[in-house]
Order: C-alpha cells, then sequence, then structure tokens
C-alpha cells in the first residue's frame, strides 16, 4: 500500500490532483473536502488509498487520516465502491 505522497501540486482539479515528486506526476483521486484543503497549497502530504481492480489501480487521497479512515469504513458497506464513498466524503 502507498500510505502517503508527498511532494509539488502539478495540477489540480476538485476531482483529483497530480502530485510531482521525484519526476514521477501521480493522479490522485480526491473528494471536495480535500481540494478545499489543499486549494491554495503548493506542496502537498496527501494520504492515500489504493484501490485495485482487475483493470486497473486507482489511489484515492485525503487531507487527513480521519476522511482516509471514513473511506474505508464505507468501503466495507455492500454496494458501496470508492467512487461513492468519495462523493458521499464530498457531501460532508
Amino acid at each position: 500500500m502507498i500510505a502517503y505522497i508527498k511532494g509539488e501540486i502539478a495540477h489540480k482539479h476538485p476531482t483529483y490532483v497530480i502530485v510531482e515528486t521525484y519526476g514521477i506526476g501521480y493522479q490522485v483521486n480526491i473528494s471536495l473536502n480535500t481540494y478545499a484543503q489543499i486549494e491554495k497549497l503548493e506542496r502537498v502530504k496527501i494520504l492515500t488509498y489504493l484501490h485495485i481492480k482487475e483493470d486497473s489501480h486507482t489511489l484515492y487521497g485525503f487531507a487527513d487520516d480521519a476522511e482516509r479512515s471514513l473511506f474505508i469504513l464505507l468501503l466495507s458497506v455492500s454496494g458501496i465502491g470508492p467512487n461513492t464513498a468519495r462523493v458521499v466524503l464530498s457531501s460532508m
């Protein structure tokens, strides 16, 4: 598991951020809550969760551990996937 990524923000969007660290740009899907907390920052340490499926490996990022813990808890609910969990976090 990738616990966090620390580096310079190369691109920000309300649904994702690209964090460059040692010449590699990592696209990390984020909630609107996380976006609001990192919106004005140029460098960031973003906590992550790596979701692995047959056809993709997707990183989800969080500004704090409480948000990441809630995301993981939401994933344990039957029928809720990572994108639905992210929408729930965005609405809080």
